[in-house]
């Protein structure tokens, strides 16, 4: 009966070192991430798709492109690439420039970003080719290069893993020395 006892007193003192210790959910946006997804907003989805990344210090929204995209009254082949950065604010980036290449967002959650886009051509005021305003969703994830997946950088995210390992170990050290104490006063009696 002691030792189970025992045994769920390590198991708490597991338990306590182990949970303080798990890193919190990052921050949004996910610094240096990849983000893709559709433009839906038009009469038949997807109408094109989006991708950008996110800056490694989380403070601007790079290369934001649009991808046959599909608007009101014309249709824009092959990338669009908004020209320059982006700053994020209060989880938020644009309203870009306007007139040509509107493009605004925010990420709502970890890992996703939504927001509006808008493509025009020809003078301002009156352009030739307007796709109006579109949504559009995405997910962040990898950035593919010629078929294969730029791995995520894991230096910096695995070192709080060896926090509730050697919690876990010290848990076991103390189960394992209680175990054999309570053994060795059995043996003796």
């Amino acid at each position: 009966m002691k030792a189970i006892r025992i045994l769920s007193l390590a198991a708490a003192v597991a338990a306590v070192v182990f949970l303080p210790s798990t890193p919190p959910a990052s921050a949004q946006p996910i610094d240096g991430s990849y983000y893709a997804g559709d433009i839906t907003g038009c009469d038949n989805p997807p109408c094109g798709t989006v991708s950008f990344r996110v800056s490694p210090d989380g403070s601007k929204v790079q290369v934001f492109t649009a991808y046959d995209v599909d608007g009101v009254d014309c249709y824009f082949v092959g990338g669009q690439e908004y020209p320059g950065d982006l700053d994020i604010e209060d989880d938020s980036f644009g309203p870009g420039w306007l007139g040509v290449f509107e493009v605004s967002g925010s990420f709502p959650s970890e890992g996703s970003a939504q927001g509006t886009l808008r493509l025009t051509m020809g003078p301002p005021g009156d352009p030739s080719c307007d796709t109006g305003v579109l949504d559009w969703t995405a997910t962040a994830g990898y950035e593919p290069v010629g078929g294969i997946a730029v791995l995520p950088d894991v230096s910096d995210s695995s070192v709080p893993n060896y926090i509730p390992l050697a919690g876990l170990a010290a848990a076991a050290l103390i189960a394992l020395t209680a175990g054999g104490w309570h053994a060795r006063r059995r043996r003796l009696r």
